[in-house]
């Protein structure tokens, strides 16, 4: 059951770098620091502006960002249509089992369906808890670790 949780598009410079806090605390935890290469700034440059590239969505709890999610949308030929292709998904693990995850989601799929688009992404696969969340909101998943979800 979620708590008194807010979910909002991160527009400002200080939701854009809390955001990007958590993402990289997201690289930490699947220790993949290494492979972390965009800066604060530039996450702040490429998710802001007239035409950002990456759309980022936060989860305030007590106005503290305690949860992100960002996607980049592109054309899937395969489906000749636009596709969500969901990046990170990551909750404050001092908080998680709150439905704030499913919230995020929750709120990616709207964005899909207003476009007539699906989402995909992928999961490492020992994510269990994770898989398990994402087989509950409808999402298929394969045993490469790719997620794709028509909300």
């Amino acid at each position: 059951m979620m708590t008194d949780c807010v979910i909002k598009p991160a527009v400002s410079k200080a939701e854009l770098a809390a955001a990007f806090d958590l993402i990289y605390a997201l690289a930490v935890h699947e220790n993949s620091e290494a492979s972390f290469k965009i800066t604060r700034d530039d996450f702040i440059r490429r998710a802001s502006g007239k035409s950002p590239i990456i759309t980022v969505f936060i989860a305030l709890l007590n106005n503290t960002v305690v949860g992100v999610t960002t996607y980049v949308t592109r054309f899937h030929i395969w489906n000749n249509s636009q596709i969500l292709e969901l990046d990170d998904l990551y909750v404050n693990p001092d908080i998680r089992g709150k439905g704030i995850g499913k919230s995020l989601l929750q709120t990616v799929g709207n964005e899909a369906r207003k476009l007539g688009a699906a989402v995909k992404w992928q999961v490492k696969q020992d994510n269990i808890n994770a898989i398990k969340l994402y087989k509950h909101i409808g999402a298929n998943y394969t045993e490469s670790g790719i997620c794709f979800w028509q909300p």
